[in-house]
């Protein structure tokens, strides 16, 4: 692992941070490239304000997920830029604002969605790859030939798992001629990868339930809802 980068004086570069400042540059110039929707500053204002509560709100679901470390270690909490962010946190979070902000300022929801997919995939390659280098969201103990340091290396499965996924949405974009679609499909394809990945994972998963982590039932929802949005679509086109 490399979760140090260099140091300058008293100023440390952490690995982590400088992955996810990466994945959301990447993310903005995608969608600054594909965007026909509306201008460039609202892009910029709602990509702005879409970091913020994404990033509010995985921290808050990481701290919840080890309440009893951070109890402990209470100035921990906003030193973010070390690591522990809980994606699904941050992913319903900015969901949740970015529909309320779209529909505040009039702007087509679906549209937008759509737009997002796909850069959300791309984005989160680099925050995967971060992850790894900063020795978080590690696997459990195998000798399976991928292994790295004897373990899963999770991290590296999932961003190998979300390029397939930004492959497959950036394709579906281009070709889609319902809105929303491409914002369906991402739901189906990574709450299915991660649902999978979290079997491998060796780290602190919280509370388990019949046997499945918090992300897995996360994940089950996620699908569910996108079935059934699917559904709904398939009868009122009828």
């Amino acid at each position: 692992m490399y979760p140090e980068l260099f140091t300058i004086g008293n100023i440390t570069i952490y690995t982590y941070g400088l992955c996810v400042a990466a994945g959301f540059f990447v993310a903005l110039r995608y969608i600054i490239a594909k965007n026909d929707i509306i201008s460039k500053s609202q892009i910029y204002d709602l990509f702005f304000y879409l970091i913020l509560t994404g990033i509010i709100g995985a921290r808050i679901f990481y701290v919840l997920i080890n309440i009893n470390y951070f109890v402990k270690n209470p100035v921990e909490i906003i030193q973010v830029y070390k690591g522990g962010l809980v994606y699904y946190g941050g992913f319903l979070s900015a969901v949740i604002f970015g529909i309320f902000y779209l529909y505040k300022k009039n702007i087509n929801i679906k549209k937008m969605l759509d737009l997002f997919s796909p850069a959300l995939a791309l984005g989160h390659i680099f925050g995967r790859i971060g992850c790894f280098f900063s020795g978080c969201c590690y696997g459990k103990e195998t000798d399976f030939f991928l292994a790295i340091n004897n373990r899963y290396p999770t991290q590296l499965f999932e961003a190998f798992g979300n390029l397939i996924i930004f492959i497959v949405l950036n394709n579906f974009y281009r070709k889609k001629n319902t809105d929303g679609a491409v914002f369906i499909l991402y739901l189906f394809l990574y709450s299915l990868l991660r649902f999978f990945i979290e079997f491998l994972r060796g780290d602190d998963r919280g509370a388990f339930t019949v046997g499945l982590s918090v992300s897995q039932i996360i994940s089950i929802g996620i699908f569910i809802i996108a079935f059934l949005i699917y559904i709904r679509r398939i009868k009122w086109k009828k």
